[in-house]
């Protein structure tokens, strides 16, 4: 028996797990590596594909399902599966063209399929774009100014309440399917593994849903206000081994 038993905890990645500098401190690595010796679950909750995990395999290996594409996909990274997808409907391709004619003119946009990303300028995107993007469709992002992506993000949502959209940093709205989501898909990993506390963590406004759904929904000192007043806990910073913090604080949970 561990004392981390049934504790399952998922973690964003930018800014939350990783450092102001994109790197996974040695204190953090040491920290997973404890939690998960001694029965925790650890993964990762991101708005990365499954693919960008394997640039850490030498520092960390989640032991459970990998929370992908804000949830759009939950990915096992023993079998190399996705075990649960929510792609976008056939409707995004013609709605992200008329989100695109409405932005600046220096606006670019993203584009995640299941396997490949696909970027380019906002004003240059049609249903010809998409004629070259194999599989679903997961996640699109629209990047712009802090200023037009808060405006964005006011507007947008009401204009086509067929999709989430959340906010993954200061110039960047996504766009994704309604079952997926950060929170969802932690609900669905806690059911899958049979978990009795789902823990989250994590630093923007695309974790507000994961960090309401979960048991306890901690934010980093350095996340979005709206994440702060969301969590239960507010830990310290990503400069300052945050997961590692974290770990500590469920030795007594």
């Amino acid at each position: 028996m561990g004392i981390f038993d049934g504790i399952l905890l998922a973690v964003d990645m930018d800014g939350t797990l990783t450092d102001s500098e994109g790197k996974i401190s040695e204190k953090n690595a040491e920290a997973i590596r404890y939690f998960q010796q001694n029965g925790g679950l650890f993964t990762v909750a991101s708005g990365r594909p499954p693919r960008h995990f394997d640039s850490f395999i030498d520092i960390f290996v989640p032991n459970t399902y990998i929370i992908s594409l804000n949830g759009s996909m939950i990915f096992d990274p023993k079998t190399r599966t996705a075990v649960k997808k929510y792609p976008l409907p056939e409707s995004v391709k013609e709605d992200t063209v008329k989100i695109a004619r409405s932005l600046p003119e220096e606006s670019m946009i993203g584009i995640h399929s299941e396997t490949s990303y696909f970027r380019a300028p906002a004003k240059e995107i049609s249903r010809k774009t998409f004629e070259n993007i194999n599989g679903d469709l997961y996640d699109i992002m629209f990047i712009q100014s802090r200023e037009y992506t808060e405006k964005l993000s006011l507007t947008v949502p009401s204009l086509y309440p067929g999709y989430k959209f959340a906010r993954g940093w200061s110039e960047g709205l996504e766009m994704f399917s309604l079952p997926a989501g950060k929170g969802n898909a932690l609900l669905e990993v806690k059911r899958l593994t049979g978990s009795r506390l789902a823990v989250s963590a994590g630093n923007y406004d695309n974790d507000l849903e994961m960090t309401l759904k979960a048991d306890i929904g901690v934010a980093v000192a350095n996340a979005s206000p709206s994440l702060k007043a969301a969590a239960d806990i507010i830990t310290v910073s990503c400069d300052e081994n945050a997961i590692a913090a974290i770990i500590e604080m469920l030795k007594t949970k």
